[in-house]
């Protein structure tokens, strides 16, 4: 009897989820320093993408206090986003890597619809923290909305 109502209330607990609750946005990121052969690990990787405000922004956050910042006001079409500026893209490997302007690079927007947004990256960033010093970060992005 025991094991038959155990069976009972997995079944209708099973009958009441309903799938459409059960799938959350979620972001992707994928980071590195050109120079190096590994890629940045993040713990925790939040994306918004506003279709209605064409602003896209996404914080991801490391387990050794590495910041990446993509913040894209405007965005109305896929390829390269133009004018990238340190306010558009910004990373720190938490240590001695502060950068404060943007030197070269691309932001390049692959998928853009309703629900997705994603693209790739290849900047050079000017760090006058530790010594004038220019290092390169490469990687990729998605942020799903549903």
């Amino acid at each position: 009897m025991r094991r038959l109502l155990m069976i009972m209330w997995l079944w209708v607990g099973c009958a009441a989820c309903n799938k459409a609750e059960m799938v959350k946005p979620y972001s992707y990121l994928s980071i590195k320093f050109v120079d190096d052969e590994e890629y940045v690990l993040m713990e925790r990787v939040e994306g918004t993408w506003q279709p209605e405000q064409k602003q896209v922004s996404l914080n991801a956050f490391g387990y050794k206090n590495e910041r990446l910042t993509i913040y894209l006001p405007d965005l109305i079409q896929t390829g390269r986003y133009p004018n990238l500026t340190i306010k558009n893209i910004f990373y720190t490997n938490g240590a001695d890597f502060i950068p404060f302007r943007v030197d070269s690079g691309f932001l390049e927007i692959t998928q853009l619809d309703a629900s997705k947004v994603g693209g790739t990256f290849n900047v050079t960033l000017e760090n006058e923290y530790n010594g004038i010093e220019y290092r390169t970060i490469t990687g990729d992005f998605v942020i799903n909305n549903y």
